[in-house]
Order: structure tokens, then C-alpha cells, then sequence
């Protein structure tokens, strides 16, 4: 609009419009074409969650109109897509007991070999993978789904790395008993497991990782799946502490057996 009557008003600290002019966008195309500017971005619809391309006609650096689209450039959607999914938070896009558990085991393999361990950049990098092609956090949530952060992190790893963590860092072990138990990990934290006692009846060395050079800690559970001791000396523990946890046990649970020997 134009003003035609303006007061100054100190008391308001802002002048009032008595009488304006309205301005048709069209006039200022007929009069000032050279004053006009086409100008194209993406920008983020907050409430769709997706980037849209938006086409906007300037009269100097004023809007005039604009236009959204729904079909943005693919490589510029996906970087403006991946920075609105990390300020989100990756927690929404990913499951983060396997990716810390990725993480941590890639952690504790860097310490025994030379594969280096993965980073917030890493992970911020393979996030960004997850975008490519897409436009909104619909899209992005159901790739997630489907491949995964974890895949996609795994495939940052140099060839060979699936071999080494499984060598160095094995997902699952098998007890004398026969059962496979997942093994712990966590950064900064020694790998463990645990399972029943009977389950390791029978073991006389303590299960190791990193091609035998660090024990694992093991939680030896009652039949109602509490501790009822933590050792990384299975051999130890039968010889001094098994006499007395076995006689207790089988007081609180006379219908299980109880070897003498272990």
C-alpha cells in the first residue's frame, strides 16, 4: 500500500495511517518490470515436516507472491532435509540401544585393532545418507525403518570390519549349558554377559573377547534371574565363593540341581 495521510503520534512511538492506497502486485509489473525479481528457494514447512521449493516475485525486496511447490531439487531437498532430521534429534529416526551398542562395540575393537571407532560425525554422515532423494520426515521415518541408521553406519566401515567385530567383538556367545547369551557392550565399560548359574556349569574358564585377551564379566543369575555374583574368574568363583552360594541355593530352590562340583 501507499500512505497518503500519516501522524506522528510520539505517544504511541509509531506513526498512525489515516488513508492508504491499496497496490495491486499487477501495477507494479505493468510500471517497474525492471524493478522485478524472480527468486527460488527451498524453505521448511513446519507442519507438513517436508522441504518445499518456494517461487517468490520481488518489487525490490518486498514480496509480491509466491508460489510452493511440492517437487524441490533432490540433492538441495536432501541437505536441508538431513539438517532439519539432526536438529530433530537422531533418537527419532533410529534405534538408539542398537546404535549405542554399535557404536560401543566398534569402540571396543579400535582398542585391540587398527579400525578406528565411529564418531558423532559418523553419525551425523550417515544420517545424511538416509536422506538422499528424500523430502520430508515421513519419507525419512520409513527408510529408517526399513534400512536402518545402524546399516547405514556400518556401511561407513572400511571391507572386513562385519569379519572383525564378529572376531574381536562377537555379537552372542554359547555356554557349556548349550544357551547362546548376548554379550554387553557399552563405551568406556567392559563387555559382559549373563545368564542362570547352571548355564555355566561345566565352564571352567572365564568366556574372553578380542581374540582372548579380555575376559568377559560375567553376572551369574539365581532361578528368579537376580545376581547372585559378578566375577571375571569363573574358576575362581567355583573353587571359594561356589561352596556357600550353593548351599544357600539350594535352600531357596531345593527342586533344582545343584552339583557339587559345578
Amino acid at each position: 500500500m501507499v500512505a497518503v495521510d500519516v501522524e506522528e503520534r510520539r505517544e504511541h512511538g509509531r506513526p498512525i495511517v489515516r488513508l492508504a492506497s491499496a497496490i495491486e502486485p499487477d501495477w507494479l509489473l505493468d510500471l517497474f518490470p525492471d524493478r522485478i525479481e524472480e527468486r527460488t528457494s527451498l524453505v521448511w514447512n513446519r507442519k507438513a515436516e517436508r522441504v518445499e521449493a518456494a517461487s517468490s516475485l520481488l518489487y525490490e525486496t518486498l514480496p509480491i507472491a509466491e508460489n510452493r511447490s511440492a517437487a524441490p531439487d533432490p540433492a538441495a531437498a536432501s541437505t536441508l532435509l538431513a539438517q532439519k532430521a539432526l536438529e530433530s534429534g537422531v533418537a527419532r529416526f533410529a534405534d538408539m540401544e542398537d546404535l549405542e551398542r554399535l557404536l560401543a562395540r566398534v569402540s571396543f575393537v579400535s582398542e585391540h585393532s587398527s579400525l578406528e571407532a565411529l564418531g558423532e560425525e559418523d553419525v551425523r554422515a550417515a544420517l545424511a545418507s538416509l536422506c538422499e532423494g528424500l523430502r520430508s520426515f515421513a519419507d525419512l521415518e520409513s527408510v529408517a525403518r526399513s534400512a536402518g541408521l545402524v546399516e547405514a553406519l556400518k556401511r561407513r566401515l572400511p571391507p572386513g570390519s562385519s569379519r572383525l567385530l564378529e572376531e574381536l567383538a562377537p555379537d552372542r556367545i554359547r555356554l557349556a549349558g548349550g544357551r547362546t547369551v548376548r554379550v554387553q557392550y557399552a563405551r568406556g565399560q567392559a563387555p559382559w554377559i549373563a545368564s542362570r548359574l547352571q548355564d555355566f556349569f561345566g565352564m571352567r574358564e572365564t568366556p574372553r573377547v578380542a581374540g582372548g585377551k579380555v575376559p568377559l564379566v560375567v553376572h551369574l543369575l539365581a532361578p528368579n534371574q537376580r545376581p547372585v555374583q559378578t566375577t571375571t574368574d569363573l574358576a575362581g568363583f567355583w573353587r571359594r565363593l561356589y561352596p556357600q552360594v550353593r548351599r544357600e541355593l539350594m535352600r531357596r530352590y531345593p527342586k533344582h540341581a545343584w552339583p557339587e562340583d559345578g
